[in-house]
């Protein structure tokens, strides 16, 4: 600092420079002080009062207004940088907004201060017509959206598996738009356009197969009814100069060529039969071809919602499980159950018998659930050791008497140890919950697995139930 300045100078500064700091928002360290204090010294600030400024030097007040002022300036210009960045806003609105900010640099942008603020009028009123422009292409697109989404029921012919996943697509463009939702439609969606432009290419080969196979058998038709058409004639010519007479040499002659055009006619017929045959296998390869893409379809379509461990449905296939039988239930109003499993001591399984026996235990549970549910039940794999099991048409009782039944076949079961010989009796521990009106998956999930860990505490190998009035509580909770 100064030595040179008179006290009131002096006193002036140090008043400035602290409302410069305040204004900065810079804490008052000897450092920030002493920078602050040169700046505003070396702008002029430092006269003593009533000496009149150096030529062209800023008044106090100039200088303490600049300095309040600078964080508003700060903020409008990250506002026009962040604001107008790409994609958001168009390249010409891109360049005002740097021209904008050059002139709100240039040294005499404060003579040119109106002109300044009429750009940046002018610039958020462009940018935001801009925004509402962008928007209304926004609402134009999920209205589209929704359009196709409504319509693919009958665009895939009933090949896009059920009404859930349809119900899922239209919360896809619900707004607020959730990049999750939409990567999940995305995903849902994708399958079935491969397998319908696979079908649509599988149809117009067997179609072009079919018009190859039809041309040969007209052609071949065509020649051999021309072969006969002409045997036909020259019989009948025979048949004329027999009547006339023929004796001898002539009568052996005309049976020779009688023989001979029979041989011929026998040929021709045994190459069209032989022709026939030819068309018959291809149309039957045609076929075969587009059997097996249909069955490579479909495994391809099943391996998207397996879990390819166990074979059991996947989280997403579990998604998909869920929302169609829960929307079934909640329109017919009917009971709807789900079971939490979760394998018993399933760590120490591992650590004891090895890897590979634990995943012959996971499959082995998911086989032997497979036989004792019902048809219509689902059973997924939820991660780890832990699996849920969906019961359309049953209530909490239902269901625990039918996961019961699974834990008393899945104990007499008795897992091999491949190198020992070894059996061993396994067992789970699982919570039921019934589905309750206006209930999503995960407070249904929660419900169960309350009394899952219940059922736990309570000793494991035993299958607890959580009561209804819970879930009201919960639904109640997460409105």
């Amino acid at each position: 600092m100064s030595s040179g300045l008179s006290a009131a100078s002096a006193a002036e500064l140090a008043r400035a420079a602290f409302r410069r700091l305040a204004a900065l928002r810079l804490p008052p360290t000897p450092q920030n002080y002493s920078r602050v204090w040169a700046e505003l010294e070396h702008a002029g600030l430092a006269q003593a009062p009533g000496e009149p400024a150096a030529p062209g030097a800023p008044q106090a007040s100039a200088v303490a207004e600049d300095a309040a002022a600078a964080p508003w300036r700060q903020l409008w210009e990250q506002a026009v940088q962040l604001a107008l960045q790409p994609p958001a806003a168009a390249p010409a609105l891109r360049q005002r907004a740097a021209q904008l900010l050059a002139a709100a640099h240039a040294p005499q942008a404060t003579a040119q201060l109106q002109a300044v603020l009429a750009g940046n009028r002018q610039l958020w009123q462009d940018w935001r017509r801009l925004r509402a422009e962008e928007q209304l292409a926004v609402d134009r697109m999920l209205e589209l959206f929704a359009a196709i989404v409504g319509h693919l029921d009958q665009v895939f012919g009933g090949e896009a598996g059920g009404a859930a996943e349809f119900v899922e697509l239209r919360q896809a463009g619900a707004r607020p738009l959730d990049a999750a939702r939409i990567e999940a439609a995305r995903s849902l969606i994708e399958p079935w356009l491969r397998r319908q432009a696979a079908l649509q290419r599988g149809a117009l080969d067997a179609r072009s197969t079919s018009r190859e196979v039809v041309g040969q058998v007209l052609r071949s038709l065509d020649s051999f009814l021309g072969e006969n058409r002409a045997f036909t004639t020259s019989l009948q010519g025979d048949l004329h100069r027999l009547q006339g007479g023929l004796e001898g040499e002539q009568l052996a002659q005309l049976a020779q060529a009688l023989l001979r055009r029979g041989t011929e006619l026998h040929r021709s017929s045994e190459d069209f039969a032989t022709r026939l045959e030819q068309a018959q296998q291809q149309a039957e390869q045609a076929l075969q071809r587009i059997q097996s893409l249909e069955s490579e379809l479909q495994a391809a379509s099943r391996q998207l919602l397996e879990d390819p461990l166990t074979g059991a449905l996947n989280r997403r296939g579990l998604d998909a499980a869920f929302a169609r039988d829960s929307a079934q239930a909640a329109q017919a109003t009917r009971s709807f159950s789900v079971a939490l499993l979760d394998l018993d001591h399933f760590k120490r399984v591992n650590d004891s018998y090895g890897h590979d026996f634990g995943d012959e235990a996971l499959r082995g549970l998911v086989q032997v659930a497979r036989k004792l549910v019902r048809p219509g039940d689902s059973i997924a794999r939820m991660g780890g050791e832990e699996f849920m099991v969906l019961f359309p048409d049953s209530d909490a009782v239902s269901a625990q008497r039918a996961v019961e039944r699974l834990l008393q076949g899945f104990r007499n079961r008795r897992m091999l140890v491949r190198n020992t010989g070894q059996r061993v009796e396994l067992s789970f521990s699982a919570g039921v919950a019934e589905f309750q009106p206006g209930e999503d998956f995960s407070c249904l999930y929660r419900r169960a697995d309350t009394a899952l860990r219940q059922a736990k505490e309570g000793g494991r190998q035993r299958v607890c139930v959580a009561p209804a009035q819970q879930a009201l509580a919960d639904v109640a909770g997460d409105a």
